[in-house]
């Protein structure tokens, strides 16, 4: 395992984390990534991903070589601002002074594979043919990822996202269903005429009493977490509308949950005289990459190589990883240390960070 830091490495992240981008809002990332790259003598693109993202950039792709058959990625988006962020570095990690998010998630995977990157072009490594992919609005929408059209001969892909430490990877994650649910009742003066209206949000509640809020069991949780309703005191409110998820392990599973659901709250409703509609759709979905497949066999290779502890692990949460296998890309998440991601007590080892780069490194030019 590498313990040491490369400090073009150092300053390369560091140089990142002060780039304010949150989703959206990557375009100043997504320049700079694209000077960084010509000035290795590659040529970058920018696609048209801010068609779905509404954001102010596409993602960034890089391909070297023609492209060859497997993707590295990471995104450029950040979950909160980094404006302002004052890095600290104390004498085996990098942290921010708390003030701000550090921006480890997901600078240190961009890092990670730049500095591979150049450290190949500088020291006249021989590239494999790949290609690069720099999403957006991963930390939102996935958008960046849903958009991307990848080449038919890529056959695998890597993501450079993970707050696991090096060696270990997301090798399976559950699939989430994003549902907007509306319940209508009907409006009348609260006090002259309270009979006359159905209340939404008795109804909304009398739904409610039977959603599994939480864990359902090893392999599903379900919440609800925005509830909108209601004008003023003196009226029956006549909508309430709800947004929630539920995460599964397949996709049977989530739509049958989702059907019953839907079930629920429309007897709640019709039995007061209310209604119901909803709108759901899978935000990402789930996925499961076998020892036998490509990415994991190549995963295997890089512990030996770098004398890491390989580890498969399973994943609540959601990445890029999960469009790519959507699509017939079999792609695993990768462990880059950034741990609490998301908090201001963001923090990376430099060990971590260092090995990560050496990941992309070996995956480059020899794994």
């Amino acid at each position: 395992m590498y313990v040491y830091m490369d400090t073009s490495l150092l300053d390369l992240f560091l140089s990142l984390v002060r780039i304010n981008a949150v989703s959206g809002s990557e375009k100043p990332v997504a320049d700079y990534i694209c000077n960084f790259v010509r000035e290795l003598g590659l040529t970058p693109r920018t696609d048209s991903a801010n068609e779905l993202s509404g954001g102010n950039t596409g993602n960034v792709v890089i391909p070297v070589l023609g492209g060859g058959d497997f993707l590295l990625m990471a995104h450029m988006d950040t979950p909160r601002p980094t404006e302002g962020v004052k890095p600290v570095l104390l004498e085996d990690r990098v942290t921010s002074d708390h003030t701000t998010i550090l921006g480890v998630d997901n600078r240190s995977g961009i890092s990670a594979i730049l500095w591979a990157l150049k450290y190949a072009v500088d020291h006249s490594l021989p590239l494999k043919p790949f290609t690069i992919l720099f999403t957006v609005c991963e930390e939102t929408t996935l958008a960046g990822s849903s958009f991307f059209q990848p080449d038919p001969q890529i056959t695998h892909g890597f993501v450079f996202d993970s707050h696991l430490s090096p060696g270990s990877f997301v090798s399976e994650t559950c699939g989430a269903i994003a549902f907007t649910l509306k319940v209508r009742g009907q409006s009348s003066h609260a006090g002259v005429a309270p009979e006359k209206g159905i209340n939404a949000i008795q109804l909304a509640a009398e739904g409610m009493r039977t959603f599994p809020f939480g864990r359902i069991d090893a392999t599903a949780t379900a919440n609800i977490g925005i509830v909108r309703g209601g004008t003023a005191t003196n009226v029956v409110p006549d909508l309430v509308e709800l947004e929630g998820e539920i995460r599964t392990d397949t996709l049977e599973a989530g739509e049958k949950l989702m059907q019953q659901v839907m079930a629920d709250f429309e007897k709640a409703a019709s039995e007061r005289g209310g209604s119901t509609e909803c709108v759901w759709h899978w935000d990402f979905k789930p996925y499961c990459i076998s020892t036998g497949q490509q990415p994991y066999r190549r995963m295997v290779k890089l512990c030996e190589a770098l004398d890491l502890k390989l580890e498969g692990v399973k994943s609540m949460g959601g990445s890029d990883a999960n469009n790519m296998n959507a699509k017939g890309i079999p792609t695993i998440n990768l462990g880059v240390g950034a741990k609490n991601p998301h908090s201001t007590d963001e923090f990376i080892l430099y060990s971590d960070l260092q090995t990560a780069a050496m990941m992309a490194l070996k995956l480059m030019t020899e794994i």
